[in-house]
């Protein structure tokens, strides 16, 4: 199976293209650069193109930084890149991701799982996530689904059909990509993961050069404080609502899929 492979790098970011096209040769996997979007310098009009105060103040403690706006636009490029290509998958990558050597190995074995799905995160999370369900796709690797969706961007396959769902949900956004793709009941996403994660974020690049220039201490309001507390109850709630009906997917799933294993 050939797949197709995005790369997010700013344009000035010469020595991390460097890094991950080496890593990316070194796998096998050729690639396209899209090229990042530098949020210190988008006019007002892009942003509001793409950014919503209005639906920021109502979902998100805080506004978001000029960082983390470009960072949200260089994904919908790819996503946008997805469509307009017609790529029925597509591996999304930024430019300080670490790759495991046993990489393309899963891209036939999901092609074997044929099942419909939206995102399948590759990062490993900051902190490890409860599994719900799990289906083994070979001795390395097992296909999972979270109790709560990991929020790590570094690395994630795309369907077609993923890359309409978020475009067509996220015209406008109010979250940071991050935690956005989380709440996968409001763009009606199928979101699972791989573990052992065989992408992680490489140890030289702690801060993203999407947002070096920013500092998200200035985007932090008085009522950011308490807003916190009621959108984490509220996003509890939902999650704890929609899990519901994920786990009766997931054992759906399971029963069609006994094949793969």
């Amino acid at each position: 199976m050939e797949i197709s492979v995005l790369v997010i790098n700013l344009c000035r970011s010469i020595k991390r293209m460097a890094e991950i096209n080496r890593r990316l040769s070194t796998v096998e996997l050729p690639y396209t650069r899209i090229s990042a979007v530098n949020g210190s310098t988008l006019s007002q009009g892009q942003i509001d193109r793409h950014y919503s105060p209005t639906l920021n103040s109502k979902i998100y403690r805080r506004p978001l930084s000029l960082g983390e706006i470009g960072c949200y636009m260089s994904h919908k490029k790819c996503w946008q890149h997805i469509v307009d290509h017609n790529l029925d998958m597509c591996l999304i990558l930024e430019d300080d991701a670490e790759l495991d050597a046993r990489l393309p190995d899963l891209f036939p074995l999901i092609e074997r799982y044929n099942q419909p799905w939206d995102i399948i995160k590759l990062c490993d999370p900051p902190k490890q996530k409860k599994i719900v369900d799990s289906l083994s796709l070979n001795s390395d690797f097992k296909l999972c689904q979270y109790e709560k969706i990991p929020s790590r961007a570094t690395g994630y396959l795309m369907s077609y059909g993923g890359a309409v769902k978020l475009l067509k949900a996220r015209d406008h956004f109010g979250r940071p990509l991050d935690d956005d793709l989380q709440f996968y009941w409001e763009y009606q996403g199928d979101v699972m993961g791989i573990e052992p994660s065989p992408i992680w974020n490489s140890e030289s690049s702690l801060k993203s050069d999407i947002d070096a220039e920013d500092n998200r201490k200035n985007t932090k309001t008085r009522t950011a404080s308490l807003k916190g507390p009621v959108l984490r109850l509220s996003y509890e709630l939902n999650l704890l609502r929609h899990n519901l009906n994920r786990k009766g997917l997931a054992e759906k799933r399971k029963k069609v899929c006994q094949d793969v294993e």
